[in-house]
């Protein structure tokens, strides 16, 4: 009997492709995402006790993982579940953003089904209203409920003698601003100098850059007269200064004298 199962549930969205109107600009987007989408997805590993399914359409994509079938209960972690879904989603984000792309989603666990015609349920609907009304900002939206316990569990899951050994500061997968939660697509990066994404080499201040130059080229574009009131600004403007701001929060928290890899394995995306 098909019935709903426990999934997360994470719907991401591009952000300023809309006028995008030649086809190598499309084409374009289209590799970007889709190839990382197609990888994503054939990553498989017989000994873990979850699988994945992407379904992608135009710029968008909805990620889902969920357990095995026939993995016994006591094996079943929901939040080292939730845990893997997001940390492996932001190193698959991770060329949108180094392509100077801002990404908006959400984040949900929660009933969902899906099979070779599409997908549907609560925890699909959730993840798509994060996206589209409740992360005003450009973020990853967590539901509030599931991203306070998120949290808790993150910090209590934290061996702090090995942060306080490795890293000038511990950096969190999850993070709180304005009230909301939301993932932390910089993570990886914030613990290890370079990343290696299938032939590119990337950092954190390469992808920093890039954004950088998104984000002044559309400032630009969304500016009123230097007299406008604060108030009445653009309301695009705002949240790209928002994102400019948060950007420059973001570094790796290695120190200097750990030589490189020290701290893999402590997170864990299979």
């Amino acid at each position: 009997m098909k019935t709903y199962e426990k999934m997360v549930v994470i719907f991401v969205d591009l952000l300023g492709t809309k006028n995008n109107k030649k086809f190598d600009d499309k084409f374009f987007i289209h590799r970007l995402f889709h190839s990382e989408v197609k990888a994503n997805e054939n990553r498989k590993h017989e000994h873990v006790v979850y699988d994945r399914k992407v379904y992608s359409f135009s710029d968008c994509a909805y990620f889902f993982y969920y357990y095995k079938e026939g993995i016994d209960d006591s094996r079943k972690n929901d939040m080292k579940l939730i845990q893997i879904a997001m940390y492996n989603t932001s190193i698959s984000l991770l060329r949108i953003l180094n392509a100077g792309y801002l990404i908006r989603g959400g984040i949900a666990f929660g009933d969902a089904y899906f099979d070779e015609l599409g997908f549907f349920g609560p925890a699909v609907e959730e993840a798509y209203s994060l996206e589209s009304s409740y992360a005003d900002i450009p973020i990853v939206a967590i539901n509030p409920e599931l991203g306070n316990n998120f949290f808790n569990w993150e910090e209590s899951m934290t061996d702090q003698n090995i942060v306080n050994l490795l890293m000038t500061s511990r950096p969190m997968l999850v993070e709180k601003e304005c009230e909301k939660y939301f993932l932390n697509l910089f993570y990886s990066l914030e613990m290890t100098p370079n990343l290696q994404l299938e032939e590119e080499e990337i950092n954190i201040d390469s992808i920093k850059n890039n954004l950088y130059l998104t984000i002044s080229r559309d400032k630009q574009k969304y500016k009123l007269p230097q007299n406008t009131n604060i108030q009445n600004k653009s309301t695009i403007y705002q949240k790209l200064d928002w994102f400019e701001k948060y950007l420059s929060t973001k570094h790796n928290r290695l120190r200097p004298e750990i030589a490189i890899g020290a701290f893999s394995g402590i997170v864990s995306g299979d």
